[in-house]
């Protein structure tokens, strides 16, 4: 006896279940590797403000030691020190400039070097500038890896850094894993908590003042990133300082014993700008840890 065995073909309607199953999983497992992804480069943005963070907190602690205004009235210390740590730290290039138009009062090799940058990388430069769009973020990395804060080990952590010249100027910036350059505030005094409080005290760094506030600590530097968005709720310059009227200072280092004071530190406020969205859910900043706790 003779047996036919023909094969059953598939209907057109299981063949679009199949190719559907198909595209469903190739989507999910799209959305699980561009998650994957996302959080990759969050790890590796946080990873390098982390490193410029502990960084620049080592100068700031070490400040505290200083012999700035030593003998003297505990205020007169205090603004001092915050002057100094302006001139060895400064976030913007209308401070280098006033630390190069008062070379006697500031006059350390590393001050000089960064005037010497200034130079010659911006020998045109003129306080209040306002084309510096990335201004903040250049003297970041002038300061890093040029002024003499980086030890050997945190170079070393530096190596897988990315590195950029966003507006090719010939100043270099720090980037994050999206291209942005990594931002930075000396002295935010308006950087707030997500629910809107602010996170630092009112009192001036280094004035011995009992800390008042939240989270009652004293100023220190911000370092974030915008995130995948490429945007930020924080308004990097200080309204003290812009430019943009006569009356105002061109840098902080020009307000004598107030620079440095939150009454006069920048408006750095993370969300919460008039007539700005608020992008702070995608926001990396060296305080995150803190803020989540």
């Amino acid at each position: 006896m003779r047996y036919s065995l023909r094969r059953r073909a598939f209907s057109l309607v299981e063949l679009l279940v199949v190719i559907t199953i198909i595209l469903v999983l190739m989507g999910l497992m799209g959305a699980a590797l561009s998650a994957a992804r996302g959080s990759q480069k969050k790890q590796e943005t946080a990873a390098t403000i982390m490193v410029i963070d502990t960084i620049l907190s080592q100068h700031y602690r070490s400040m505290e030691s200083s012999r700035a205004g030593a003998g003297g009235p505990a205020t007169d210390r205090a603004a001092s020190l915050r002057r100094q740590m302006t001139a060895d730290m400064p976030d913007s290039w209308d401070d280098v400039h006033y630390i190069k138009s008062h070379a006697q009062e500031f006059n350390s090799a590393r001050q000089r070097g960064y005037v010497a940058f200034l130079d010659a990388v911006k020998p045109s430069y003129k306080p209040g500038d306002r084309t510096e769009d990335y201004a903040d973020a250049e003297c970041l990395f002038m300061i890093v890896m040029q002024g003499g804060l980086a030890d050997c080990l945190a170079c070393s952590a530096l190596e897988r850094a990315k590195i950029g010249d966003k507006d090719q100027d010939g100043a270099l910036e720090f980037w994050d894993a999206w291209d942005e350059p990594i931002r930075y505030v000396l002295w935010p005094a308006g950087f707030e908590l997500p629910v809107g409080t602010r996170f630092f005290s009112t009192v001036p760094p280094f004035s011995g003042a009992a800390a008042t506030g939240d989270f009652a600590g004293p100023m220190r530097p911000l370092i974030f990133s915008g995130g995948p968005s490429k945007l930020s709720s924080t308004e990097v310059h200080s309204v003290s300082k812009d430019g943009d009227d006569a009356d105002e200072p061109a840098s902080y280092l020009s307000l004598g014993n107030a620079c440095g004071d939150p009454a006069n530190a920048t408006i750095s406020i993370l969300g919460g700008l008039a007539g700005t969205d608020d992008h702070r859910s995608d926001n990396i900043t060296n305080f995150d840890g803190e803020v989540k706790r």
